[in-house]
């Protein structure tokens, strides 16, 4: 599908919001940059960032549990339902439900 969940940061400060993207929109919005560094689970699109931009730096990383964990445990406990997910698409079911009935208010969710 070449889409990607992306942010866009410079000295750790987003400078756009994070959006789900083309990848060929994100490689567009990177060109206007000086210097570009694509991180996360990249490895699958390495060939087309080298080539629209060839200078650009490739780390292929993803979290380290232990790590997440570590640093979970010097934060101050938080409520569960404090917690607000950002979703930033609808998933996959929710849009063929929604294009099937278009001519309804009815939820997309049914409490039983």
């Amino acid at each position: 599908r070449n889409n990607v969940y992306a942010g866009f940061y410079e000295n750790g400060r987003a400078t756009q919001p994070e959006a789900h993207l083309s990848f060929e929109e994100v490689l567009e919005k990177a060109k206007s940059a000086s210097q570009v560094t694509f991180v996360g689970e990249v490895e699958n699109f390495a060939e087309q960032i080298q080539s629209a931009l060839p200078s650009a730096l490739i780390k292929a990383t993803l979290p380290s549990a232990v790590l997440l964990a570590k640093i979970g445990l010097q934060l101050p406990a938080r409520s569960v339902h404090d917690f607000v997910p950002n979703y930033l698409k609808r998933v996959e079911a929710e849009e063929n439900w929604l294009k099937n009935h278009q001519e309804t208010n009815d939820s997309y969710i049914k409490r039983l």
